[in-house]
C-alpha cells in the first residue's frame, strides 16, 4: 500500500507546485531512502495541488539531490521559526507572571494608602473591598529607601547626580517596587529627563529575565534633547527616535520589527498616527514628558494613551496643577484608571470652580494629601543646584495713541473717532525717530479711517476679548488693521507701547553682550518683533509651531554657541516653553499673558534652569487699564489652585503654615484691585521720553506700595505669637476673595463702562411694514441673472502695476565634486553644477529634469530632505550634505545663505544650512594651499555681493532676492 507523506511548507510559488506533490514510496525511478516524517507549517495561505502532468512529475522525481537540499532549508527555516515562536510564547508566560506580581504589590500599597484615595473617590469601596484579600499575604511592602549610589550604568565621565536627583531616583524606584505609577513633578529644569534615565538603568541593572523596552513621549521641541541626554549619560542603552515622514516612519516600523533596543522616544503627534503599531508592542514603561499635554480627557491624545498597554505609567510635568481640578483629574485618571473612574470626575469639577466662584476647602485639602503621596515636587527654592535666583518684574505701560483709538473704535463701534481727542497736537517727543513713527502712524489712522472696507472687514472678528487683547500687544495684530501696502519703519514700533518697552531694553542689555528670549501667544506679533529686528538690525532667530525639527535644534545650538552673533530668540509660549535650554540668555521678556499662568512659567524656565549662571530678569509687559490689567485677577487664582495643592516656590519652609498662607494671600491680593485706577502710572510722553530704568523704577514702585499694604494688614509681626488665628483668619480671608467670578469686563476702560451698540429707535410699525416688503433679489449681471441679498457693491479692479522682471538665476562655472569645467549638469534646486562622472550617473540619468546635486541627501544615511526632517546641513567647500543625526562634530556654522549663490540670484532655502565640515575644516588646517584656493574664491564672492546690494540700493529694488 503506498504511502502518501505531504509536506506544506512558506515558500515561493514555484516551490510550492513542487513540494506539493503525492509521494510514492513505491521507486519509479532509482532514489534515497522514502521520507517518513510529515512536516506541516501553518501558513497564511493553503497550498494548492499542483495541476502539472504525471510527465512533468516523473521529471522532478529524477531530481532527488536537488529536492533533499531543498527540504533541508526549509526544514531549517521551520525549525527556527518554531524556535521563535517558542521564545515569543515564553516571555509572554514571563510578563504575564510579571504582571501578576506588580497587581499584588499595587494592592498592598493601595490599601495602605486607601484613605486618601477614598476621600476623593467615595465610590471606589467596592474596588478596595474586592482586593483585601486576595493573597497579598505572600508578599510584604516595600518602605522607601534611600539610594546612596546613582546606577552603574549611568556615566560617571559625564558627571554626577546631584543629592537632590538621586533622592528623586529614590522616589521612583520605591513606587516601581510596589507596582506604582507615580508623578515626577519637579520644576521645570531640574533634570527630570537625568532622574528617568537613570530609572531605566537601575530596571536594567536589577531586573531579572525579560526587561520590555521603555516608550516615552513627549512634545517635539524636546524630542532631540532626550536623544542627546540619553547619549550623554546612558550611552550603553540603545535609544531610537521614531519621527518623521510617512516614508520614513514606514522604514522604522520594518527595521524595528526584530530589532533590539532599550528605549523609544516619539512625539505626541506622530503616536497619534501610528498608535495601533504602538498598542501592538509591550513596553515596561511610558513616560509622558510634559504630562499635562493629557489634562483635558476628552482630547484623543488623551483617550489614545489610556489604552496603551505597559507596566508602569510615569508622568513627567513641573506644572502637575494648572487651571483646575478637573486637569487634575485627567493626569490620575491615566494613572489610576481603576479608582479615578469618570463618574468620579463631576467632584472635581464642582470643588474648584471659577466660573461660578465655588470653593471647596476640605475637597483640596484632601486632593493636596494625594498629591503629597503619588508625586515628588522640587523647586529650584528648595534645592541646592547653584542656579542663581530670578527677578521677576511686572511693567506697567500706557497705551500707544494708535492703540487708544483701535480700543475706542471697537468699544464705541463708530466709523469715525475724532483725532484730537487721541492725538495731542502739544506733545512732542525728544526722540526723532518717536516723532517720526508717529507722524507715520496718524497718516495710516487718517487713511484707514476713510476705507470702509478694511472696517468692515475688522468687525467681521468675532471675540471683542480677543481683539482688545491683541490691540494691547500692537493694532497690526488685528485683521484689516495693517496699512496696504505694508513697508517696515518707525510706524511698526510706534504704534505698540510694548514695541516701544521692548526697544529700550534692547537698546540696554545688548550692548553689554547679554541674549534675550521675546516670548508671545501671537505668531502675527512675532512677525511685528521680526520686523522690528530687521529694522534695528538686530540678528535673532525664531520659534512657533511651524518650525522644523532640524531647525529647532540648529537654531538652539547656534543660540547657546560662545562665538554666536544670535542676540534675541523670538519664541511662541506654548510651541517653545517646553523642554528646551537657552541658558545663555539672562533676559526674558513677557509680551504678553496666558490666561494658563504654568504656561508662562515653563516659557520663564527656558533661561532659569541647571546650567545659569547669571541673574534671570524677567519683564512682564501689562497695559495698565486694559484688559491684560483685568486677566490678573483670573490668573492669580490659578496661581493660587497651584501654590495651595503643591506647596510653596519660595525657599521657606512649606510646613509653615502661617508662612504659606500669607503667600497664598499675597498671589490673591495682586489680582484683587485691578479695576481701581491707579493715580502713578506714567502718562505717555513721559513714558516714551524716559529710559528704561525709569519706567521699571515706577513699577517696582507700584509694587512695592502693594507689598507694604498687604504686610500691614496680615500683621506678619505677629505670626510667631498666634499662628493658629492667623491660620484661621487666612482661609477664611481665601474664601471671600474666592467667593466671587473673576470675570473681565471688556468694556470698562478709562474708568468707564462703554454700553453695546444699539439699533437705533425705528417704530416698530415700520418694523412689521418692512417685513411684509416683497424685496426684489433677482440681478442682472454679465447677461445672467443672480439671486443676491442686499445692494450690489460694484467693486473697480486697480490698474495692475507693472511687475519688475525677475532676475535670471544663473548656476556655478565649476563642478560641485572636482573644481573643474567642461561638460556639466544643472542641479534642479540650487546652483551647484556636476560631471555626471563625478556622481557614478550615466549621461541619460544626469540628463533627466528631476537630476539633482549630491547635496540634496545625505552622504551617511542617503536620506532626502523630506525624510530628514525637512532641513540638510551642506558643507560649503566640498559635495557632503548631512541630516541631523548624521551630522560629525565638530562643525562650524555659516548661515542660511552664501555670497556665492546670491549673486548668482538664488535666494535662501528653508531646506538647507551651509556649514563647514569636520573633513573641511581638518583639511583647512593642514593644507594651507587647499584654503588659499578656497579664500580667493570667497573674497571675490563677497565683493560680487556688496556690489550688488550697492546697485539694488541705488535703483530702490526692494524685490530684489539679495
Amino acid at each position: 500500500m503506498a504511502m502518501m507523506d505531504t509536506i506544506s511548507v512558506d515558500m515561493d510559488h514555484d516551490e510550492l507546485d513542487i513540494m506539493a506533490i503525492p509521494i510514492q514510496t513505491a521507486p519509479i525511478l532509482p532514489s534515497p531512502s522514502p521520507i517518513t516524517t510529515s512536516i506541516t507549517v501553518s501558513t497564511s495561505h493553503e497550498v494548492r495541488r499542483s495541476s502539472r502532468d504525471k510527465s512533468t512529475r516523473v521529471l522532478e522525481h529524477t531530481q532527488p539531490k536537488q529536492r533533499k537540499r531543498k527540504l533541508s532549508t526549509n526544514a531549517k527555516g521551520l525549525e527556527t521559526k518554531k524556535l521563535k515562536m517558542d521564545e515569543k510564547k515564553a516571555n509572554t508566560q514571563i510578563a504575564h507572571g510579571q504582571k501578576s506580581e506588580r497587581d499584588l504589590r499595587r494592592n498592598l500599597w493601595l490599601l495602605r494608602h486607601r484613605a486618601i484615595f477614598q476621600c476623593l473617590a467615595p465610590n471606589s469601596t467596592r474596588f478596595f473591598d474586592n482586593i483585601q484579600d486576595n493573597g497579598q499575604e505572600a508578599l510584604s511592602y516595600t518602605p522607601f529607601h534611600e539610594l546612596e549610589e546613582q546606577p552603574k550604568l549611568i556615566n560617571n565621565s559625564t558627571g554626577m547626580m546631584k543629592d537632590y536627583q538621586l533622592y528623586g531616583l529614590s522616589y521612583l524606584v520605591y513606587m516601581y517596587k510596589n507596582g506604582m505609577n507615580c508623578i515626577l513633578g519637579d520644576e521645570m529644569g531640574l533634570g527630570k529627563t537625568l532622574q528617568t534615565l537613570s530609572l531605566f538603568a537601575y530596571i536594567a541593572e536589577t531586573q531579572k529575565g525579560l526587561v520590555d523596552p521603555h516608550l516615552v513621549i513627549c512634545p517635539l521641541s524636546v524630542l532631540s534633547s532626550w536623544e542627546s541626554e540619553a547619549a550623554r549619560w546612558l550611552p550603553s542603552m540603545k535609544t531610537v527616535r521614531f519621527h518623521g515622514s510617512e516614508s520614513e516612519r514606514k522604514r522604522l516600523r520594518t527595521t524595528l520589527k526584530n530589532a533590539k533596543y532599550d528605549i523609544l522616544v516619539t512625539t505626541y503627534e506622530v503616536y497619534m498616527r501610528e498608535d495601533s503599531w504602538f498598542k501592538s508592542r509591550r513596553w515596561t514603561y511610558v513616560v509622558l514628558d510634559e504630562g499635562h499635554k493629557i489634562k483635558n480627557a476628552g482630547t484623543q491624545v488623551s483617550q489614545s494613551v489610556q489604552n496603551l498597554g505597559a507596566m508602569y505609567r510615569l508622568v513627567l510635568t513641573g506644572t502637575p496643577v494648572q487651571n483646575n481640578l478637573v486637569e487634575l483629574w485627567g493626569l490620575v485618571h491615566f494613572l489610576f484608571p481603576y479608582i479615578f473612574t469618570p463618574e468620579t470626575e463631576r467632584r472635581f469639577l464642582e470643588s474648584f470652580d471659577m466660573t461660578r466662584g465655588t470653593y471647596a476647602s476640605d475637597f483640596l485639602n484632601a486632593a493636596e494629601q494625594l498629591l503629597s503621596v503619588i508625586m515628588l515636587r522640587r523647586t529650584k527654592a528648595n534645592v541646592d543646584i547653584d542656579v542663581p535666583p530670578r527677578v521677576e518684574q511686572t511693567v506697567f505701560i500706557p497705551l500707544t495713541e494708535m492703540q487708544r483709538y483701535w480700543t475706542y473704535q471697537i468699544l464705541t463701534g463708530l466709523d469715525k473717532v475724532n483725532l484730537e481727542n487721541i492725538f495731542n497736537p502739544a506733545i512732542e517727543f525728544q526722540e526723532a525717530a518717536a516723532n517720526e513713527g508717529r507722524q507715520e502712524a496718524m497718516k495710516l489712522l487718517e487713511i484707514q479711517m476713510n476705507n470702509q472696507k478694511g472696517n468692515a472687514q475688522y468687525n467681521k472678528l468675532m471675540s471683542l476679548l480677543m481683539k482688545l487683547r491683541q490691540i494691547c500687544d500692537h493694532p497690526y495684530i488685528v485683521r484689516g488693521v495693517e496699512p496696504d501696502p505694508y513697508h517696515i519703519g518707525e510706524h511698526v514700533v510706534a504704534a505698540s507701547s510694548k514695541l516701544i518697552t521692548i526697544d529700550k531694553i534692547l537698546a540696554d542689555v545688548l550692548p553689554k553682550g547679554e541674549k534675550v528670549l521675546i516670548f508671545s501667544q501671537w505668531s502675527k506679533m512675532l512677525d511685528m518683533l521680526e520686523d522690528m529686528m530687521h529694522l534695528r538690525s538686530i540678528e535673532y532667530a525664531r520659534l512657533d509651531g511651524t518650525t522644523s525639527r532640524p531647525r529647532r535644534t540648529l537654531d538652539i545650538k547656534l543660540f547657546q554657541h560662545e562665538k554666536s552673533t544670535i542676540q534675541v530668540y523670538l519664541i511662541s509660549t506654548r510651541a517653545g516653553g517646553l523642554g528646551i535650554n537657552l541658558t545663555k540668555a539672562s533676559t526674558v521678556i513677557m509680551a504678553d499673558s496666558d490666561w494658563n499662568p504654568q504656561n508662562d512659567l515653563q516659557a520663564i524656565a527656558r533661561a532659569h534652569r541647571i546650567g545659569q549662571t547669571k541673574t534671570v530678569h524677567v519683564y512682564r509687559l501689562i497695559c495698565g487699564g486694559s484688559v491684560e490689567d483685568q486677566m490678573l485677577d483670573r490668573i492669580r487664582r490659578k496661581l493660587f489652585l497651584s501654590v495651595k495643592l503643591m506647596g510653596s516656590d519660595s525657599a521657606a519652609s512649606s510646613e509653615d503654615a502661617g508662612i504659606k498662607s500669607s503667600e497664598l494671600l499675597d498671589i490673591l491680593r495682586k489680582g484683587s484691585s485691578v479695576l481701581v485706577g491707579s493715580s502713578d502710572n506714567l502718562d505717555l510722553q513721559t513714558f516714551i521720553d524716559a529710559p528704561i530704568s525709569t519706567i521699571l523704577e515706577t513699577s517696582k514702585s507700584r509694587e512695592q506700595a502693594r507689598d507694604a499694604k498687604l504686610k500691614n494688614d496680615m500683621n506678619e509681626t505677629n505670626v510667631d505669637e498666634d499662628s493658629e488665628r492667623l491660620l484661621r483668619d487666612a482661609q477664611e480671608e481665601e474664601k471671600r476673595l474666592l467667593s466671587g467670578v473673576a470675570q473681565v469686563k471688556c468694556r470698562f476702560f478709562d474708568g468707564k463702562y462703554f454700553e453695546r451698540k444699539r439699533e437705533g429707535d425705528i417704530p416698530e410699525e415700520w418694523k412689521q411694514l418692512d417685513k411684509r416688503v416683497r424685496h426684489n433679489n433677482l440681478r442682472m449681471i454679465d447677461g445672467l441673472n443672480y439671486i443676491v441679498d442686499g445692494p450690489i457693491e460694484v467693486i473697480r479692479r486697480p490698474e495692475p502695476t507693472p511687475k519688475k522682471p525677475k532676475k535670471t538665476k544663473e548656476w556655478e562655472d565649476y563642478c560641485l565634486h572636482c573644481r573643474d569645467g567642461g561638460e556639466l549638469y544643472l542641479c534642479n534646486f540650487c546652483p551647484r553644477v556636476f560631471h555626471h562622472q563625478c556622481r557614478d550617473l550615466s549621461k541619460a540619468e544626469a540628463s533627466k529634469s528631476i537630476g539633482t546635486c549630491s547635496q540634496h541627501a545625505c552622504c551617511v544615511c542617503s536620506r532626502g530632505t523630506g525624510d530628514a526632517g525637512g532641513l540638510l546641513f551642506r558643507c560649503r567647500t566640498c559635495p557632503n550634505a548631512f541630516c541631523e543625526d548624521c551630522l560629525p562634530e565638530p562643525f562650524e556654522p555659516i548661515g542660511d545663505i552664501l555670497p556665492e549663490f546670491s549673486i548668482l540670484h538664488h535666494g535662501q532655502q528653508d531646506s538647507a544650512y551651509y556649514i563647514y565640515c569636520s573633513e573641511c575644516m581638518a583639511e583647512r588646517d593642514g593644507n594651507s594651499a587647499w584654503w588659499r584656493g578656497w579664500q580667493k574664491e570667497l573674497a571675490k564672492a563677497e565683493k560680487g555681493l556688496a556690489k550688488l546690494k550697492f546697485t539694488c540700493k541705488l535703483d530702490a529694488d526692494l524685490s530684489c532676492s539679495c
